[in-house]
Protein backbone atom coordinates (compact mmCIF):
# COMPACT_ATOMS: atom_id res chain seq x y z
CA UNK A 1 0.00 0.00 0.00
CA UNK A 2 2.98 2.33 0.69
CA UNK A 3 4.68 1.54 -2.65
CA UNK A 4 1.44 2.15 -4.41
CA UNK A 5 1.16 5.44 -2.16
CA UNK A 6 4.95 6.50 -3.12
CA UNK A 7 4.10 5.74 -7.11
CA UNK A 8 1.35 8.07 -7.28
CA UNK A 9 2.79 10.69 -5.39
CA UNK A 10 5.63 9.96 -7.77
CA UNK A 11 3.43 10.87 -10.91
CA UNK A 12 1.92 13.76 -9.27
CA UNK A 13 5.43 15.05 -9.01
CA UNK A 14 6.53 14.47 -12.46
CA UNK A 15 3.06 16.08 -13.76
CA UNK A 16 4.05 19.23 -11.73
CA UNK A 17 7.65 19.18 -13.63
CA UNK A 18 6.41 18.56 -16.72
CA UNK A 19 3.85 21.82 -16.45
CA UNK A 20 6.83 23.50 -15.16
CA UNK A 21 8.83 22.25 -18.06
CA UNK A 22 6.68 22.89 -20.71
CA UNK A 23 4.06 25.74 -19.60
CA UNK A 24 2.52 26.40 -23.49
CA UNK A 25 0.93 22.65 -22.68
CA UNK A 26 -0.71 23.54 -19.02
CA UNK A 27 -1.72 26.85 -20.72
CA UNK A 28 -3.13 25.41 -23.94
CA UNK A 29 -5.61 23.14 -21.62
CA UNK A 30 -6.84 25.99 -19.45
CA UNK A 31 -6.99 28.62 -21.98
CA UNK A 32 -9.39 26.50 -24.64
CA UNK A 33 -11.01 25.07 -21.06
CA UNK A 34 -11.40 28.57 -20.05
CA UNK A 35 -12.46 29.92 -23.84
CA UNK A 36 -14.74 26.91 -24.15
CA UNK A 37 -16.47 27.70 -20.61
CA UNK A 38 -17.18 31.57 -21.26
CA UNK A 39 -18.83 30.75 -24.71
CA UNK A 40 -21.16 27.66 -22.89
CA UNK A 41 -21.76 30.28 -20.38
CA UNK A 42 -23.15 33.21 -22.94
CA UNK A 43 -25.12 30.10 -23.93
CA UNK A 44 -26.41 28.82 -21.00
CA UNK A 45 -27.24 32.17 -19.75
CA UNK A 46 -29.13 33.52 -23.29
CA UNK A 47 -30.78 30.60 -23.17
CA UNK A 48 -31.91 30.67 -19.53
CA UNK A 49 -32.85 34.90 -19.93
CA UNK A 50 -35.03 32.86 -23.17
CA UNK A 51 -36.55 30.26 -21.44
CA UNK A 52 -37.85 32.79 -18.66
CA UNK A 53 -39.13 35.15 -21.50
CA UNK A 54 -41.38 32.54 -23.02
CA UNK A 55 -42.12 31.03 -19.56
CA UNK A 56 -43.87 34.86 -19.41
CA UNK A 57 -45.04 34.64 -22.56
CA UNK A 58 -46.70 31.35 -22.45
CA UNK A 59 -48.12 32.59 -18.29
CA UNK A 60 -49.42 35.90 -19.75
CA UNK A 61 -53.62 36.55 -19.76
CA UNK A 62 -53.14 38.67 -22.33
CA UNK A 63 -51.18 36.24 -24.70
CA UNK A 64 -54.00 33.74 -22.98
CA UNK A 65 -57.06 35.28 -23.95
CA UNK A 66 -59.59 34.45 -27.26
CA UNK A 67 -62.49 35.88 -28.13
CA UNK A 68 -65.00 33.47 -29.43
CA UNK A 69 -67.96 34.96 -30.94
CA UNK A 70 -71.35 33.86 -32.22
CA UNK A 71 -74.35 34.98 -34.44
CA UNK A 72 -77.47 34.47 -32.78
CA UNK A 73 -80.57 34.98 -35.10
CA UNK A 74 -83.64 36.76 -34.86
CA UNK A 75 -85.79 33.83 -33.33
CA UNK A 76 -83.06 31.71 -31.37
CA UNK A 77 -82.44 35.64 -29.58
CA UNK A 78 -86.02 36.15 -28.92
CA UNK A 79 -86.41 32.48 -26.71
CA UNK A 80 -82.86 33.15 -25.16
CA UNK A 81 -83.95 36.46 -23.96
CA UNK A 82 -87.32 35.25 -22.64
CA UNK A 83 -85.68 32.39 -20.70
CA UNK A 84 -83.35 35.12 -18.81
CA UNK A 85 -80.51 33.21 -19.60
CA UNK A 86 -77.52 32.37 -22.08
CA UNK A 87 -74.93 29.53 -22.70
CA UNK A 88 -72.66 31.40 -20.95
CA UNK A 89 -72.33 29.22 -17.75
CA UNK A 90 -71.28 26.36 -20.24
CA UNK A 91 -68.10 28.29 -21.05
CA UNK A 92 -67.59 29.48 -16.97
CA UNK A 93 -66.97 26.10 -16.57
CA UNK A 94 -63.75 26.00 -18.67
CA UNK A 95 -62.64 29.47 -16.77
CA UNK A 96 -63.33 31.64 -14.26
CA UNK A 97 -62.40 34.30 -16.03
CA UNK A 98 -65.04 34.93 -18.45
CA UNK A 99 -66.60 38.22 -19.44
CA UNK A 100 -69.27 37.89 -22.12
CA UNK A 101 -71.14 40.73 -24.36
CA UNK A 102 -73.53 41.11 -26.38
CA UNK A 103 -73.95 43.07 -29.83
CA UNK A 104 -77.28 44.31 -31.13
CA UNK A 105 -77.68 44.33 -35.24
CA UNK A 106 -78.60 47.74 -34.89
CA UNK A 107 -77.01 51.56 -33.98
CA UNK A 108 -77.27 54.32 -31.54
CA UNK A 109 -77.02 58.06 -32.47
CA UNK A 110 -75.30 60.61 -31.23
CA UNK A 111 -76.01 63.97 -30.53
CA UNK A 112 -73.07 65.15 -32.53
CA UNK A 113 -74.47 62.68 -35.46
CA UNK A 114 -72.26 59.69 -35.07
CA UNK A 115 -73.45 56.26 -35.13
CA UNK A 116 -72.25 53.65 -32.23
CA UNK A 117 -72.99 49.96 -31.57
CA UNK A 118 -75.09 49.10 -28.98
CA UNK A 119 -73.24 46.64 -26.33
CA UNK A 120 -75.71 44.75 -23.51
CA UNK A 121 -74.67 42.52 -20.94
CA UNK A 122 -76.22 39.96 -18.59
CA UNK A 123 -74.91 40.54 -15.53
CA UNK A 124 -74.26 44.23 -14.37
CA UNK A 125 -72.38 43.79 -11.34
CA UNK A 126 -69.74 41.56 -13.37
CA UNK A 127 -69.04 44.77 -15.27
CA UNK A 128 -69.18 47.54 -12.69
CA UNK A 129 -72.68 48.55 -13.37
CA UNK A 130 -76.02 50.31 -12.42
CA UNK A 131 -78.49 49.48 -14.31
CA UNK A 132 -78.37 52.03 -16.71
CA UNK A 133 -77.46 53.29 -20.15
CA UNK A 134 -73.26 53.84 -20.41
CA UNK A 135 -71.13 55.48 -23.07
CA UNK A 136 -68.01 53.62 -23.55
CA UNK A 137 -65.76 56.46 -24.61
CA UNK A 138 -62.15 57.13 -24.58
CA UNK A 139 -61.55 60.93 -24.92
CA UNK A 140 -65.09 62.38 -23.77
CA UNK A 141 -65.47 63.73 -20.33
CA UNK A 142 -66.40 61.29 -17.77
CA UNK A 143 -69.62 61.36 -16.58
CA UNK A 144 -70.58 63.65 -19.15
CA UNK A 145 -74.06 62.93 -20.06
CA UNK A 146 -74.88 62.67 -23.73
CA UNK A 147 -78.17 62.07 -25.81
CA UNK A 148 -78.53 59.45 -27.74
CA UNK A 149 -81.53 57.46 -29.80
CA UNK A 150 -82.07 54.32 -30.83
CA UNK A 151 -85.00 54.10 -33.67
CA UNK A 152 -87.71 56.10 -31.88
CA UNK A 153 -86.43 55.51 -28.41
CA UNK A 154 -84.03 58.52 -27.35
CA UNK A 155 -82.53 59.07 -23.93
CA UNK A 156 -78.60 60.02 -22.29
CA UNK A 157 -75.79 57.88 -21.67
CA UNK A 158 -73.52 58.55 -18.73
CA UNK A 159 -69.44 58.62 -20.34
CA UNK A 160 -67.35 56.13 -18.68
CA UNK A 161 -64.07 54.54 -19.71
CA UNK A 162 -63.84 51.01 -20.98
CA UNK A 163 -62.53 47.98 -19.56
CA UNK A 164 -59.27 46.75 -21.12
CA UNK A 165 -61.91 43.37 -21.97
CA UNK A 166 -64.08 45.87 -23.62
CA UNK A 167 -61.40 47.82 -25.11
CA UNK A 168 -60.20 44.64 -27.01
CA UNK A 169 -63.90 43.88 -27.71
CA UNK A 170 -64.35 47.47 -29.36
CA UNK A 171 -61.31 47.54 -31.05
CA UNK A 172 -61.07 51.44 -28.74
CA UNK A 173 -63.95 52.76 -30.53
CA UNK A 174 -67.29 54.40 -28.49
CA UNK A 175 -69.94 52.12 -28.04
CA UNK A 176 -73.28 52.25 -26.10
CA UNK A 177 -73.25 49.45 -23.29
CA UNK A 178 -76.09 48.76 -21.10
CA UNK A 179 -78.31 45.62 -19.32
CA UNK A 180 -79.45 43.31 -21.85
CA UNK A 181 -82.80 42.82 -20.40
CA UNK A 182 -83.02 46.93 -20.32
CA UNK A 183 -82.31 46.62 -24.43
CA UNK A 184 -84.45 43.99 -24.93
CA UNK A 185 -86.18 45.13 -27.76
CA UNK A 186 -83.57 46.23 -29.59
CA UNK A 187 -81.79 42.60 -28.87
CA UNK A 188 -84.86 40.60 -29.79
CA UNK A 189 -84.04 41.30 -33.33
CA UNK A 190 -80.44 39.08 -33.13
CA UNK A 191 -77.61 39.41 -31.97
CA UNK A 192 -73.77 38.77 -32.16
CA UNK A 193 -72.48 37.36 -28.76
CA UNK A 194 -68.93 37.72 -27.64
CA UNK A 195 -66.84 36.19 -25.22
CA UNK A 196 -64.00 36.83 -24.29
CA UNK A 197 -62.26 34.04 -22.68
CA UNK A 198 -58.91 34.00 -20.65
CA UNK A 199 -57.59 30.45 -20.35
CA UNK A 200 -55.07 29.73 -17.50
CA UNK A 201 -52.47 27.70 -19.63
CA UNK A 202 -52.33 26.48 -23.59
CA UNK A 203 -54.26 23.66 -22.96
CA UNK A 204 -57.32 26.05 -21.92
CA UNK A 205 -57.16 27.38 -25.00
CA UNK A 206 -56.70 24.30 -27.17
CA UNK A 207 -59.85 22.91 -25.08
CA UNK A 208 -62.04 26.19 -26.12
CA UNK A 209 -60.90 25.45 -29.43
CA UNK A 210 -62.16 21.91 -29.50
CA UNK A 211 -65.77 23.27 -27.80
CA UNK A 212 -65.59 25.53 -30.44
CA UNK A 213 -65.55 22.77 -33.17
CA UNK A 214 -68.26 20.25 -31.30
CA UNK A 215 -70.82 23.46 -31.06
CA UNK A 216 -70.48 24.19 -34.59
CA UNK A 217 -70.17 20.94 -36.51
CA UNK A 218 -72.66 19.18 -34.09
CA UNK A 219 -75.22 21.91 -33.32
CA UNK A 220 -74.45 23.77 -36.38
CA UNK A 221 -73.99 27.19 -34.41
CA UNK A 222 -72.10 29.96 -36.60
CA UNK A 223 -69.35 30.52 -33.98
CA UNK A 224 -65.83 31.23 -34.42
CA UNK A 225 -62.99 31.59 -32.13
CA UNK A 226 -59.87 33.84 -32.13
CA UNK A 227 -56.77 32.94 -30.20
CA UNK A 228 -53.01 32.86 -30.42
CA UNK A 229 -53.06 28.66 -30.26
CA UNK A 230 -50.42 28.77 -32.85
CA UNK A 231 -48.19 31.12 -31.84
CA UNK A 232 -48.55 29.82 -27.71
CA UNK A 233 -47.43 26.62 -29.63
CA UNK A 234 -44.63 27.71 -31.32
CA UNK A 235 -43.34 29.02 -27.64
CA UNK A 236 -43.80 25.87 -26.50
CA UNK A 237 -41.70 24.06 -29.11
CA UNK A 238 -39.00 26.95 -28.68
CA UNK A 239 -39.73 25.97 -24.99
CA UNK A 240 -38.89 22.57 -25.61
CA UNK A 241 -35.94 22.73 -27.69
CA UNK A 242 -34.30 24.94 -24.69
CA UNK A 243 -33.90 21.90 -22.63
CA UNK A 244 -32.36 19.97 -25.80
CA UNK A 245 -29.73 23.15 -25.98
CA UNK A 246 -28.49 22.07 -22.65
CA UNK A 247 -27.65 18.55 -23.32
CA UNK A 248 -26.03 19.67 -26.36
CA UNK A 249 -23.63 21.64 -24.58
CA UNK A 250 -23.04 19.18 -22.41
CA UNK A 251 -22.01 16.63 -26.00
CA UNK A 252 -20.58 19.31 -27.59
CA UNK A 253 -18.01 20.42 -24.64
CA UNK A 254 -16.98 16.68 -24.27
CA UNK A 255 -16.80 16.65 -27.59
CA UNK A 256 -14.54 19.19 -27.61
CA UNK A 257 -12.59 19.02 -25.22
CA UNK A 258 -12.02 15.32 -25.20
CA UNK A 259 -10.34 16.11 -29.24
CA UNK A 260 -7.99 18.68 -27.99
CA UNK A 261 -6.85 17.40 -24.43
CA UNK A 262 -6.53 13.94 -26.21
CA UNK A 263 -4.17 15.28 -28.72
CA UNK A 264 -2.11 16.86 -26.35
CA UNK A 265 -2.27 14.11 -23.97
CA UNK A 266 -1.05 11.60 -26.78
CA UNK A 267 2.27 14.10 -27.09
CA UNK A 268 3.13 13.71 -23.72
CA UNK A 269 2.43 10.56 -23.25
CA UNK A 270 4.58 9.66 -26.59
CA UNK A 271 7.25 12.00 -24.26
CA UNK A 272 6.89 9.82 -21.57
CA UNK A 273 6.45 6.83 -22.62
CA UNK A 274 9.94 5.21 -21.94
CA UNK A 275 9.30 6.57 -18.13
CA UNK A 276 6.24 4.86 -17.86
CA UNK A 277 7.28 1.60 -19.88
CA UNK A 278 10.19 1.85 -16.73
CA UNK A 279 7.54 2.21 -13.71
CA UNK A 280 5.00 -0.61 -15.21
CA UNK A 281 8.46 -3.04 -15.42
CA UNK A 282 8.27 -2.06 -11.63
CA UNK A 283 5.34 -4.00 -10.94
CA UNK A 284 2.91 -1.00 -11.61
CA UNK A 285 -0.46 -1.66 -13.37
CA UNK A 286 -1.88 0.20 -16.67
CA UNK A 287 -4.69 0.86 -14.81
CA UNK A 288 -3.49 3.08 -11.80
CA UNK A 289 -1.57 5.06 -15.02
CA UNK A 290 -4.68 5.06 -16.49
CA UNK A 291 -6.39 5.94 -13.81
CA UNK A 292 -3.57 9.27 -12.86
CA UNK A 293 -4.01 10.57 -16.45
CA UNK A 294 -7.34 10.17 -16.27
CA UNK A 295 -7.94 12.26 -13.51
CA UNK A 296 -5.24 15.35 -14.38
CA UNK A 297 -7.10 15.95 -17.90
CA UNK A 298 -9.97 16.03 -15.78
CA UNK A 299 -9.54 18.24 -13.18
CA UNK A 300 -7.63 20.77 -15.57
CA UNK A 301 -10.56 20.66 -17.79
CA UNK A 302 -12.85 21.38 -14.80
CA UNK A 303 -10.76 23.84 -13.51
CA UNK A 304 -10.27 25.24 -17.04
CA UNK A 305 -14.38 25.59 -17.50
CA UNK A 306 -14.62 26.99 -13.49
CA UNK A 307 -11.60 29.44 -14.53
CA UNK A 308 -14.10 30.90 -17.53
CA UNK A 309 -16.75 31.30 -15.11
CA UNK A 310 -14.32 32.95 -12.95
CA UNK A 311 -13.45 35.44 -15.82
CA UNK A 312 -16.86 36.28 -16.91
CA UNK A 313 -18.20 36.50 -13.55
CA UNK A 314 -15.57 39.33 -12.94
CA UNK A 315 -15.79 40.72 -16.47
CA UNK A 316 -19.89 41.66 -16.37
CA UNK A 317 -18.92 44.02 -13.31
CA UNK A 318 -16.85 46.39 -15.90
CA UNK A 319 -19.34 46.07 -18.87
CA UNK A 320 -22.37 48.10 -19.95
CA UNK A 321 -24.70 45.36 -19.56
CA UNK A 322 -27.72 47.51 -20.52
CA UNK A 323 -26.62 49.54 -23.65
CA UNK A 324 -25.52 46.01 -25.04
CA UNK A 325 -29.17 44.78 -23.91
CA UNK A 326 -27.19 41.87 -21.89
CA UNK A 327 -28.34 42.80 -18.61
CA UNK A 328 -29.24 38.61 -17.97
CA UNK A 329 -25.09 38.39 -18.20
CA UNK A 330 -25.55 39.45 -14.12
CA UNK A 331 -26.34 36.20 -13.50
CA UNK A 332 -22.90 34.70 -14.66
CA UNK A 333 -22.63 34.37 -10.82
CA UNK A 334 -25.10 31.52 -10.52
CA UNK A 335 -22.74 29.40 -13.12
CA UNK A 336 -21.08 27.62 -9.78
CA UNK A 337 -24.35 27.38 -8.22
CA UNK A 338 -25.98 25.06 -10.57
CA UNK A 339 -26.76 26.60 -13.80
CA UNK A 340 -22.59 26.14 -15.22
CA UNK A 341 -23.61 22.62 -14.51
CA UNK A 342 -24.10 21.11 -17.97
CA UNK A 343 -20.70 22.55 -18.91
CA UNK A 344 -18.97 20.91 -16.18
CA UNK A 345 -20.24 17.26 -16.67
CA UNK A 346 -19.40 18.30 -20.61
CA UNK A 347 -15.73 19.05 -18.95
CA UNK A 348 -15.59 15.81 -16.85
CA UNK A 349 -16.97 13.85 -20.04
CA UNK A 350 -14.08 15.70 -22.21
CA UNK A 351 -11.26 14.54 -19.42
CA UNK A 352 -12.87 11.12 -19.83
CA UNK A 353 -12.73 11.17 -23.70
CA UNK A 354 -9.31 12.41 -23.93
CA UNK A 355 -7.50 9.75 -21.70
CA UNK A 356 -8.71 6.98 -24.31
CA UNK A 357 -5.42 7.75 -26.49
CA UNK A 358 -3.82 6.65 -23.20
CA UNK A 359 -5.67 3.78 -22.60
CA UNK A 360 -4.55 2.61 -26.02
CA UNK A 361 -0.83 3.77 -25.58
CA UNK A 362 -0.52 1.68 -22.21
CA UNK A 363 -2.22 -1.71 -23.98
CA UNK A 364 1.14 -1.90 -26.16
CA UNK A 365 3.72 -4.98 -24.97
CA UNK A 366 6.47 -3.68 -22.37
CA UNK A 367 9.55 -5.10 -24.46
CA UNK A 368 8.19 -3.08 -27.79
CA UNK A 369 9.08 0.10 -25.63
CA UNK A 370 12.20 -0.55 -23.27
CA UNK A 371 13.83 -2.27 -26.80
Amino acid sequence: MNWLIFIHFYLCQNSLRRWFEQPLSLLSKLVISGLLGILGAFIILGTKELGKQLDRRLTDRDILTCIITETVPREEAIANLQAGVTDSRAWKVLSGDVMIYFQAAAFAELENGMRVPIVGVENLEEHQMIDDIFLLDFSAPLDQRLEFAIDEFSSEAFVRRPSNDESLLLNQRPALIGGIQRLSAIFNRGYTQSIIFKANSLEGIQKAHQVVDLFSKQEGKRIFIQSNLQVLKELKKIRSIQAQALVWITLGSAAILGLVFGSLTWMEFREERYLLALIRSFGIGSLSLFIHALVENTLLAIMGVLLGFFILTISVNFMQLEAMNMVWLRSASHLVQGDGLPLLVGAALGGILSSIPIAIGLRKPLGLILT
